[in-house]
């Protein structure tokens, strides 16, 4: 579920990081329960280079879809999710 969520996000992580991305694999995550549910997913997108995002998924009684809320740059697959 989350894979689909944050692959759906693709285009938005690109425009947010300013560049485009060949490889798009999201590889761990995160999960906090907020008013809704913040997922924090490592998305390897090259060799060695992966981006950090941040993805809000309201609750299903609001309708809302997930919301692209940031994308960190420049981070390693060794590099923790915070």
């Amino acid at each position: 579920e989350v894979k689909e969520i944050v692959s759906g996000k693709k285009a938005e992580c690109e425009a947010k990081a300013g560049t485009t991305f060949a490889t798009f694999e999201p590889l761990t995550f995160v999960k906090q329960v907020v008013a809704g549910i913040n997922y924090k997913v490592k998305v390897k997108v090259a060799e060695v280079e992966c981006i950090h995002v941040l993805v809000y998924c309201p609750l299903p009684h609001t309708g809302e879809g997930p919301q692209l809320v940031s994308v960190e740059a420049g981070k390693t697959v060794e590099d923790k999710i915070e």
